[in-house]
């Protein structure tokens, strides 16, 4: 019924622990399709047990990154639901369960989200939805979806999945948010109130965030394909609007707090021209000039009111 995707690069030290929290799950009716993407290390060794279990499943690969690793993934994948996995999280035994709950409460639905625990620095805290504790339901997903979406708490249909280019190939950056957020552009979502799924920090080897102007393009090319998207099969969709214009204006907040002007120009300046036409005129002017640095801030902030007045839905605290 659900083929588990997980992508493998030098998480020989994690993988196994990971496996285990699959292997626990109290819904067994699963396939594993682990994608080794050119490891150094001995993971591929460390899991090569888990093989004797005919629903595990290894492939190699050159090192490609995590995106054709997941593609690869989904391709040899031989069930319609595909739930992702990284090789460093872990979820709690009912996670498939709940997920399961949900395909068939809405067979429909194209893309699941999970709330879930985040483990790092020693401390644990919740990633919920305080809104939807405790509820399987259906869900505006732009009306917060930082707070719905973890890709190791995401399970999506693979006939949507179809629909897409996938996890976009050479993008260091946001090629989660690239996939999920088109795919909500297109499907049905649908939010699981419980806490099953485990991101796990401060893991030895794990990508670590890299400064802005490294991967500033791939944070462009995310907005600009996700638009395209929206502007081609979902332009009726207001509640991507609003949230695309409230989340470039808290990253444009932090280039002018910082007084980066050409930083937040290049930004700017690489964004699609139907983006910048969803803003006013003065307010994108008004962005860029340091001489109205105080008034951007302060606007910002009272956008960032107006968005919580909406009632969207907040983190459990």
């Amino acid at each position: 019924m659900i083929s588990i995707v997980i992508p493998l690069y030098n998480k020989e030290h994690t993988i196994q622990r990971t496996l285990g929290s699959v292997l626990a799950q109290t819904y067994q009716d699963f396939e594993i399709v682990i994608v080794n993407d050119g490891s150094t290390d001995n993971g591929s060794t460390a899991i090569t047990e888990y093989t004797k279990d005919e629903r595990v499943r290894i492939i190699d690969q050159p090192n490609q990154g995590v995106s054709v690793a997941r593609n690869q993934g989904v391709l040899h994948a031989k069930n319609n639901y595909i739930a992702f996995l990284d090789g460093d999280d872990e979820w709690l035994p009912t996670y498939l369960e709940c997920m399961y709950q949900a395909i068939l409460k809405y067979p429909n639905a194209g893309m699941i989200c999970s709330a879930g625990k985040v483990r790092s620095g020693g401390h644990e805290h919740i990633r919920l939805a305080k809104k939807y504790d405790g509820l399987i339901t259906e869900i505006d997903f732009f009306h917060n979806p930082h707070v719905f979406l973890h890709t190791s708490a995401t399970v999506v249909s693979k006939k949507a999945f179809n629909l897409t280019q996938g996890f976009p190939v050479g993008m260091k950056r946001n090629q989660d948010f690239a996939l999920f957020f088109s795919l909500a552009l297109i499907t049905q979502v649908v939010y699981c109130g419980f806490p099953l799924s485990i991101y796990v920090g401060d893991v030895e080897g794990q990508a670590t965030a890299k400064p802005f102007n490294e991967v500033m393009s791939h944070v462009i090319n995310r907005y600009n394909l996700v638009y395209s998207t929206w502007e081609s099969k979902a332009a009726s969709n207001k509640s991507f609007i609003i949230f695309m214009k409230y989340e470039l204006r808290h990253t444009f907040l932090s280039m002018i707090k910082n007084k980066d002007y050409t930083t937040l120009t290049n930004f700017m300046e690489g964004l699609e021209n139907g983006i910048e036409k969803k803003f006013s005129t003065w307010e994108w002017s008004m962005f860029k000039k340091q001489s109205f640095k105080i008034l951007a801030i302060f606007f910002i902030y009272a956008t960032k009111i107006r968005w919580r007045m909406r009632d969207y839905p907040i983190v459990q605290s």
